[in-house]
């Protein structure tokens, strides 16, 4: 966990949702892959002029632009000057209008990096219970176990996919990691 917590912190692009995940063979406990959120390979970050212009701007709402229009950045110049995520910019919170967005989660991001089949690995996810379609992803890869910070659920409907998809699910207290850390 603390390596996931690093992956989250220090070498995360994304400007919305710091995540990082580590995956681990729990026969040798060796670390076989990791990943955090960002964009897909070789495409433009959200705070990029050509992704603001040719992904985010064409999807936008009327209501949407009116709002952008209201806060002086009605261009895609003006956004991306700003240095934040734009869906953060329009007011939505995680998982709202992910649409806007091309980041992929932390979570598919290290099971698509893996150089060995996932079946039997244990993840290690600094972030709450993933979301479903990583949910659905970890359970398609065969991953055992997830462990993952006891927060408030960013799909309230993931951890019965776990459960049914035979995952175990495993939270833990951020105020009990710190504390195993600092031995």
């Amino acid at each position: 966990m603390s390596l996931a917590k690093v992956m989250a912190n220090d070498q995360n692009p994304c400007l919305s949702r710091k995540v990082g995940v580590v995956i681990v063979d729990p026969s040798t406990n060796g670390i076989v892959g990791a990943g955090y959120n960002g964009p897909p390979e070789n495409t433009p970050h959200c705070n990029d002029v050509e992704f603001l212009r040719n992904f985010f701007w064409p999807q936008l709402t009327l209501e949407e632009n009116i709002y952008l229009k209201v806060l002086d950045l009605d261009t895609p110049e003006k956004i991306a000057e700003c240095n934040k995520c734009p869906r953060n910019i329009l007011g939505y919170s995680s998982g709202k209008r992910s649409e806007l967005c091309s980041c992929q989660h932390a979570e598919r991001n290290a099971l698509n990096k893996l150089p060995i089949p996932a079946k039997g690995l244990a993840m290690f996810c600094w972030c709450g219970v993933p979301c479903i379609q990583c949910a659905g992803s970890i359970i398609n890869a065969g991953i055992q176990e997830v462990h993952c910070i006891k927060e408030k659920d960013y799909h309230v409907s993931s951890r019965w996919l776990f459960e049914y998809g035979n995952t175990k699910l495993i939270e833990h207290d951020t105020d009990d990691l710190m504390e195993l850390y600092e031995c």
